[in-house]
């Protein structure tokens, strides 16, 4: 597995309004943010597991719990456990930017 850089290692809330050019904007969980309804998220960790946010019915985030793999710095493949997520959603993401700030992801 290739080393990603550890600024990725954190919960990252979508910032929907921020995305462009089939983008995805992120940004950390503990900065402050446009207020906005049910904001969904994802949190990567360093043992090869990440948690999916997604707003519940009170519009608290419900995780659920994949796995990924990065075939190079720039590449995540997700695995999502059975059932969690819908026909359609992203298998992988390309890492277009990361600052400590700011998570740029692209759907692959």
């Amino acid at each position: 597995m290739t080393s990603l850089p550890p600024a990725l290692f954190r919960r990252w809330v979508h910032v929907r309004e921020e995305d462009a050019a089939g983008v995805r904007v992120y940004r950390p969980a503990d900065r402050p943010l446009p207020p906005a309804r049910g904001r969904e998220g994802i949190e990567f960790r360093d043992d090869g597991t990440f948690a999916d946010l997604r707003p519940g019915p009170t519009d608290a985030p419900v995780a659920s719990v994949g796995h990924w793999t990065a075939p190079s710095r720039t590449r995540l493949n997700l695995a999502y456990p059975p059932g969690a997520r819908s026909t359609g959603a992203p298998t992988g993401y390309e890492i277009v930017e990361l600052t400590p700030d700011l998570l740029r992801l692209r759907p692959v």
